[in-house]
């Protein structure tokens, strides 16, 4: 069963225009510049703002039906909606701020003990501080937990780490981690940022000028659609468990596919599965593995597929098992190689190049 969306709303100077159905489980990116209509389109869909034609469905329930006047009020619809600011209830301890919505569910609803939830964010030291002697990675934690406590039906997450500097936004993305692996809530989730859109997402809706201009699975689309693409160009998402962790050389081992990857930098959790972002142009292909090389991971993959020539390049789709990598290379380089769909060839990429 999916959620299913159709807003359509007109100002002076722009129209929104926007259908879409999103699964009941995962995470739905909503991606596309600013100016798009996104914010437009989830006032709408938590009832803060009134469109001019609409239908929301979520689950069995009907949110907006303007053939058959129905407009939930925006307390009855159970959208849990955390902004880029964490609008926290400045008078309220973070206790008294968990708990606004988690006691305005029946008993008989609650899923998940309050308790279990604080630990999970580990807020268990900040219960008794107030908003302003918070950070803003604390903030926003606090205002996830909330809204988890709140039981809803649909959670919102609109940038919730763009206001955050790059060390809070480090701490943070392992809570949302755990929040779209672990709980059960369907979740659309808005980032300019293509890092957290690749290691969060599962699907994708891309919106430009107030409509819908292409849908689907996020890695598909991360190879050939602009609006991805336009910033880093292709990218791809190796997921793995991470085996060891070297504290002293600074890296993190994950096992992908049977081989082992390696990350510099920012260290992995063990026995934690992990989403790398990797992109393409940082990819290199070759018919013969190195055997004395600074460059540790070298793998054994399968050319798939070769897309069409764009300014010059090539993006060369190939396979590790059911993992896709791709290379971004030169018509030269494909030339020389000779490189056709079928060709057995090993992808090599620094450890610095993957991106947590």
């Amino acid at each position: 069963m999916n959620i299913q969306f159709n807003y359509k709303k007109s100002f002076a100077n722009f129209e929104l225009d926007c259908a879409f159905s999103m699964p009941v489980v995962g995470v739905t990116i909503l991606f596309g510049p600013s100016g798009c209509g996104k914010s437009t389109l989830l006032n709408c869909i938590a009832g803060l703002e009134k469109s001019d034609a609409a239908y929301a469905k979520v689950g069995n329930v009907i949110f907006d039906d303007k053939v058959k006047n129905i407009h939930l009020p925006a307390h009855q619809r159970k959208v849990g909606y955390v902004f880029q600011d964490s609008r926290l209830f400045p008078h309220m301890n973070v206790i008294d701020n968990l708990l606004y919505g988690y006691k305005r569910v029946k008993k008989s609803e609650h899923v998940l003990e309050k308790e279990e939830i604080i630990k999970k964010f580990t807020l268990e030291k900040l219960l008794t501080f107030y908003p302003h002697q918070l950070s803003g990675g604390q903030k926003q934690r606090v205002a996830l937990a909330r809204a988890i406590l709140s039981k809803p039906s649909l959670l919102i997450l609109d940038e919730p780490l763009s206001a955050l500097d790059y060390a809070s936004k480090q701490e943070l993305l392992p809570y949302l981690q755990t929040m779209c692996k672990e709980f059960s809530i369907p979740i659309i989730y808005v980032s300019h940022d293509l890092k957290e859109v690749l290691q969060l997402g599962d699907s994708i809706v891309l919106m430009e000028n107030g409509r819908v201009v292409d849908k689907g699975d996020l890695v598909e689309l991360c190879v050939t659609q602009p609006l991805l693409t336009e910033q880093e160009g292709a990218s791809f998402i190796l997921k793995g468990e991470v085996l060891k962790v070297n504290e002293e050389e600074k890296i993190s081992t994950v096992n992908c596919e049977g081989y082992e990857l390696y990350l510099s930098g920012m260290l992995l959790t063990e026995k934690r599965q992990a989403r790398i972002l990797v992109h393409a142009k940082d990819v290199s292909l070759t018919l013969d593995k190195a055997e004395h090389s600074s460059i540790l991971n070298i793998l054994p993959v399968e050319v798939s597929k070769i897309h069409e020539e764009q300014k010059g390049k090539h993006v060369i789709e190939c396979i590790l098992g059911k993992t896709k990598i791709l290379s971004v290379i030169s018509i030269r380089s494909l030339h020389k190689l000779n490189i056709k769909q079928g060709l057995k060839m090993f992808a090599q990429f620094k450890a610095t190049a993957m991106v947590k």
